[in-house]
């Protein structure tokens, strides 16, 4: 049965014990992996965290996300990139989540993009998914990967070069944010031979009025689903129609998740059934 979740990112006025208790109707929420970290060093311990959930029957759908993994020096993956992915490994295997989100890493300018040929950059990028992925395999925890429409990864074409040559390994799969699909300017036929590997579909919209105008959008112009200009109910309908019917989140940015929203969201979740 499809299922629809709530990104914490929508809530940033929200502690994450506050986001937990005010997530009432909602019965699986994607957590950030710095809010559990802050929240832990508030004298407050994983099992509080583990005892909320259970109280109000919420699960996990993904802990997010280890970035800048791609592309940064051998001795930052050793040092700092690990030790980060194997905390997050911890969390997800306390909270009882089996999905990790990573993203790629950014390019400080354009320059670099020019710089840097692209398939260096997608055979970087393999090299330390794969790693990841087996590391995470042995405690039963996927990998979710999520291209970013302005990182060194940035449209799903490139995703595909990238997840494709990986499909041995079967913890490791796609997210997909139409956020960052409607900026790359993806189409939806492009998720076809790959709906098999997509793990989680995050939500949002965005307002344009030109294609220059959208690339400039940011995190903070996402909207809530269908009040954009983006067509949600065509992308939704083509998704039933090619037969995936796995987990849904809406990631918006900055929201006040008060109980109008809250109202609007349980609206939406009843779209999907």
């Amino acid at each position: 049965m499809i299922q629809l979740a709530l990104n914490q990112n929508t809530c940033k006025n929200h502690a994450l014990i506050q986001f937990l208790k005010l997530s009432k109707k909602i019965k699986s929420v994607e957590l950030n992996f710095n809010s559990i970290r802050k929240t832990l060093t508030n004298n407050i311990n994983i099992k509080t965290i583990s005892e909320i959930l259970e109280t109000r029957d919420i699960s996990i759908s993904s802990i997010f996300a280890l970035k800048d993994f791609s592309l940064c020096s051998d001795w930052d993956y050793k040092t700092k990139i690990l030790l980060k992915f194997n905390q997050m490994i911890n969390y997800c295997y306390k909270l009882e989540s089996n999905l990790l989100i990573v993203n790629p890493s950014f390019l400080e300018n354009k320059t670099d993009l020019n710089e840097i040929p692209q398939w260096r950059i997608v055979n970087r990028t393999i090299k330390r998914l794969k790693d990841l992925s087996k590391k995470a395999n042995e405690y039963d925890i996927k990998i979710g990967f999520e291209f970013l429409s302005d990182s060194s990864i940035s449209t799903l074409s490139n995703a595909k070069e990238v997840v494709g040559s990986l499909e041995s390994l079967e913890n490791l799969g796609y997210i997909i944010d139409t956020f960052h699909f409607i900026k790359s300017m993806a189409e939806r036929e492009q998720l076809k031979d790959i709906k098999r590997f997509i793990f989680l579909i995050q939500l949002a919209d965005l307002k344009y009025d030109s294609l220059e105008k959208l690339s400039l959008l940011k995190d903070s112009n996402r909207v809530f689903p269908g009040e954009g200009n983006f067509d949600m109910k065509k992308f939704l309908f083509y998704l039933n129609k090619i037969g995936y019917n796995k987990l849904y989140s809406i990631e918006l940015s900055k929201n006040e998740c008060n109980d109008y929203f809250f109202y609007k969201f349980s609206k939406y979740l009843k779209t999907f059934y």
